[in-house]
């Protein structure tokens, strides 16, 4: 069994809180993670903070092609819908979902679910008490769940992977390119060894392979880190996500919104970096949540 330590060696202290008040309310339940998975069989195909259809995934999005839902934690299920009929008439986005109001002021969202299935009847929610079974309703990019975790009391959408145990994953991200771009001029690390000395706005090519059979779009990483000359500058951290005057913002610290996260490309926007005259390295880091990591270094001659 994986420890806390191995696995959130580097959180915040806004997350930090939310696993310690976690992992104490199921310290009684005999277990070291807070919840479990809401699926039998887990394959991750959007992590929290993918792209896809036009938004963001503010949870995890888990490929299946069939089997039951099962509640993550003990709570009171608040809402259902069967994916049939809105009041307003319109679609519902989540198809059949529902919502369950969990300890610590959390409430789980369980989406996509196969319209019709999802239980009416329950009010007192146990761990492991079902709750429908997957589906593909809403706006879903294949079968299986959508779960997020809703932070009712702050207002801000949980990164579930923060205290669902480790999924069967040993594959660190992918990095595959560094871009340096100013004007209309763009210069990817690793293809060139000398350029001019000017103020460069720097962006990344990431992504978290997945083995599952199919993805709401490339998965995001769970935590990049940008360093020059030895100096960390940036450092994004897949833990929240808030929505405030229309938009979604990512991250605890140096909120990003959703819409300048990345380039419509698809890259990574990592900020703007005055590079003077001499020679410079630079590294860039991706890791996943479980803690499979790679790091890229670079060497550049700024003239």
């Amino acid at each position: 069994m994986r420890s806390m330590t191995s696995r959130h060696h580097r959180i915040p202290i806004r997350e930090t809180w939310i696993i310690v008040g976690l992992v104490c309310s199921a310290a009684a339940l005999g277990g070291l993670w807070a919840l479990d998975w809401p699926l039998a069989q887990v394959k991750v195909a959007a992590t929290f903070g993918t792209p896809a259809q036009g938004r963001m995934i503010t949870g995890v999005a888990l490929a299946a092609g069939d089997g039951l839902v099962k509640a993550v934690d003990d709570g009171e299920l608040a809402f259902v819908f069967d994916g049939k009929t809105t009041p307003s008439g319109l679609p519902s986005t989540l198809g059949a979902f529902a919502v369950v109001e969990q300890q610590n002021d959390l409430a789980g969202v369980y989406a996509h679910m196969a319209a019709g299935s999802v239980s009416n009847y329950l009010t007192v929610v146990k761990r492991d008490s079902i709750l429908g079974k997957v589906g593909s309703s809403g706006w879903s990019e294949g079968p299986g769940l959508l779960f997020e975790l809703f932070d009712r009391k702050r207002g801000d959408w949980v990164n579930p992977l923060l205290v669902l145990p480790p999924a069967p994953d040993d594959k660190a991200p992918v990095i595959r390119s560094v871009a340096l771009s100013s004007g209309d001029k763009t210069y990817v690390l690793g293809e060139t060894s000398s350029i001019p000395q000017a103020t460069y706005r720097i962006s990344a090519d990431i992504v978290d392979p997945s083995d599952a059979p199919w993805t709401a779009g490339p998965p995001a990483p769970y935590t990049i880190r940008l360093s020059i000359d030895g100096t960390e500058i940036v450092r994004r951290v897949f833990d929240v996500a808030v929505a405030a005057n229309g938009e979604l913002g990512f991250f605890t610290q140096d909120t990003s919104s959703a819409t300048g996260l990345r380039t419509p490309d698809g890259r990574y926007l990592l900020g703007e970096r005055l590079l003077a005259r001499g020679r410079s390295t630079i590294e860039l880091s991706a890791e996943d949540a479980n803690g499979n990591r790679r790091s890229v270094s670079w060497s550049v001659t700024i003239r």
